[in-house]
């Protein structure tokens, strides 16, 4: 009776004895990251296609133990900027996961591969944008191995593109036909707007807001307003105009000419150049 309970409590001590040293074989550790791809800060909202940075975790340790690393944002996967928050995702070589906490990657002959994707569509300001990401070492038992937090730090430079709707070229002619007086001209084409910050636009005229005969210049001249998104503005003077960045990384001002009231014009050719410049908005 008293040799049974000797042998039962020596297998008991023996078992946890072995369980704990099982446990404390495992020794590991992040030795480094690589980079391996970045595209992030050539991203615009308009592309057809992702921009993602990838990056290769290269772990050393105890070959008798088998790992995984446990991955998570600091910033719920969004990239934080002065003015907006991107969101992104995270994945590895063959996939991305769905935007949890806690994402956890295999890891195959001491290496595992990191995405980091901004989907396409994804509105995207010009800034300085970041988020810390925590990559934690665990063993096959779940215990925490080794920790290292990696900085994800993404600049996207300003990117502002002019250009009227429908043509190829930065120039373009309207012939407005029959010039009557006080009469509206609606159909010149629209200016395009690309941009991703603030912007000024500049609107200039050549001889200062008036439609000038093309032989006798001196002497025949006819005033005329321009129109853009509806507001009239006179260009005896250079002008200029904000348009603040919204959620619309693209947007159409839509062109019209209205003339002054004028009698006593020599027939001819009449015309007049008009100059638009964009530029980024300076704080």
């Amino acid at each position: 009776m008293y040799i049974k309970r000797f042998l039962f409590s020596a297998l008991l001590i023996n078992a946890l004895f072995y369980t704990s040293a099982c446990f404390g074989q495992c020794s590991a550790k992040i030795q480094r990251i690589e980079h391996l791809f970045d595209n992030l800060q050539d991203y615009r909202t308009l592309q057809n296609q992702d921009a993602e940075k990838q990056i290769k975790v290269i772990i050393e340790g105890d070959t008798s133990c088998s790992y995984y690393l446990q991955v998570s944002s600091e910033n719920n996967q969004q990239l934080r900027g002065q003015y907006q928050h991107i969101p992104y995702f995270i994945g590895n070589s063959s996939s991305i996961f769905n935007n949890s906490s806690v994402n956890n990657l295999a890891i195959s002959d001491n290496t595992t591969d990191l995405r980091f994707v901004i989907a396409k569509g994804s509105i995207a300001r010009a800034g300085q944008y970041q988020d810390t990401v925590k990559l934690v070492l665990k063993s096959q038992f779940h215990e925490v191995v080794d920790e290292l937090d990696y900085d994800l730090d993404v600049s996207i430079p300003t990117h502002v593109a002019l250009s009227f709707l429908g043509y190829n070229s930065a120039n373009t002619s309207i012939d407005l036909g029959e010039l009557i007086p006080q009469k509206e001209y609606s159909l010149l084409p629209s200016l395009q707007v690309v941009a991703n910050t603030d912007i000024t636009m500049t609107i200039w005229s050549e001889h200062n807001g008036k439609l000038i005969h093309e032989l006798y210049q001196s002497s025949y001249a006819i005033n005329y307003s321009l129109a853009l998104t509806g507001d009239y503005v006179e260009l005896n003077h250079a002008m200029k105009r904000r348009f603040l960045f919204t959620k619309q990384t693209d947007f159409l001002i839509p062109l019209k000419i209205k003339l002054t009231a004028f009698s006593n014009q020599a027939a001819g050719q009449y015309q007049d150049t008009i100059r638009f410049q964009v530029s980024p908005q300076a704080y």
